[in-house]
């Protein structure tokens, strides 16, 4: 049931706002903000994001 649960709320969801949120970063000085949950992983956003081409780097 964990696994359904992560796949439905995190990876799922990870795919549609990634594709989403293509329009906006075309755009620039683009801010996006998500939850944490939503960065890791292979199928998290950051990795993602570096698989089209983005340069994914921390700001602090």
């Amino acid at each position: 049931m964990a696994e359904a649960f992560k796949c439905e709320v995190v990876t799922k969801r990870n795919y549609r706002m990634f594709e989403r949120m293509q329009p906006r970063l075309k755009e620039s000085n683009t801010f996006i903000a998500v939850g944490a949950l939503h960065l890791v992983g292979e199928q998290g956003l950051l990795r993602l994001l570096e698989k089209r081409g983005f340069k994914v780097r921390p700001i602090y």
